[in-house]
């Protein structure tokens, strides 16, 4: 399948899933903050996409929700009319249900989206930051083959790229701290999306930068040293050196795929997880 296929299971044992699941169970609060610190940038990705090719969504179901953060951030944007969510922790749903009232969410795994949401069409689904943390992303992929939608709008991390692939020679990537199975380059992603039932449509990649003050709050325990290092990889590295930072070290890309109706006609939908 490509170089991003590296790690099926962290070293703890636990599968990429099931440690997201954790640390919504163990750290609710933290994650809440941490998710709606990045929600404005990935919604700009999925709203400059959706302007670009002109796509008005009136309907929008994310899958791998978290707690709401890039949801609650289109809803104030205006993006659509109608909003679904499926998340697998019982905790990022619960804290959806009451903090976004009018936005369908349930419990559940996102390859059982069609039994789940069948009875719905969406004008876009959304995943964001999702397939990195599956073992088996295809299989999700294909499972929508099951499910009524017109555009599909995924985002991943890049984390494959030149010092990336140097860095993941020197550290474990089994004891990725955000739980990451799955290490992509911008080809290998393009890959995994059109081979498994995807016709791209538009792409888009940027560098992500964090403020001092999420720096802050996120890497105030690691002493000064590192909160130094942060500031220069996390803030003026890919703030001020975007393209250059993009291409060798970190990126975020977002890709708008339609759905190939051929291919999903012949495609297995079986698999292990």
């Amino acid at each position: 399948m490509g170089k991003h296929r590296s790690f099926s299971r962290l070293n703890s044992g636990l599968t990429g899933r099931d440690h997201y699941s954790s640390t919504y169970s163990d750290s609710l609060k933290r994650q809440i903050d941490w998710l709606r610190r990045g929600a404005n940038q990935k919604a700009n990705a999925i709203c400059m996409l959706l302007n670009q090719n002109g796509l008005k969504p009136s309907s929008i179901l994310e899958v791998g929700c978290g707690t709401g953060a890039i949801i609650a951030e289109l809803q104030r944007r205006g993006l659509a009319k109608s909003y679904h969510a499926i998340d697998y922790s019982a905790e990022a749903i619960a804290f959806v249900k009451k903090t976004l009232p009018n936005v369908h969410s349930v419990v559940g795994d996102i390859v059982d989206c069609a039994t789940l949401f069948g009875e719905h069409k969406f004008d876009l689904i959304i995943c964001s930051h999702v397939l990195e943390h599956l073992e088996n992303p295809e299989r999700f992929l294909r499972s929508l083959s099951d499910l009524s939608w017109t555009n599909f709008l995924a985002e991943v991390p890049l984390e494959n790229l030149f010092f990336g692939r140097i860095k993941g020679r020197l550290q474990d990537r089994g004891k990725h701290p955000a739980g990451h199975v799955q290490f992509f380059n911008k080809q290998d992603f393009l890959t995994l999306l059109s081979n498994n039932g995807m016709d791209i449509s538009d792409e888009y990649v940027y560098a992500p930068f964090f403020s001092r003050d999420t720096i802050k709050f996120a890497y105030s325990d690691g002493g000064q040293l590192r909160h130094l290092l942060k500031m220069c990889t996390e803030h003026y590295f890919p703030k001020y050196c975007g393209v250059l930072w993009a291409k060798f070290y970190h990126a975020h890309m977002t890709v708008l795929c339609k759905k190939n109706q051929n291919l999903f006609k012949v495609a297995p939908k079986d698999g292990p997880d």
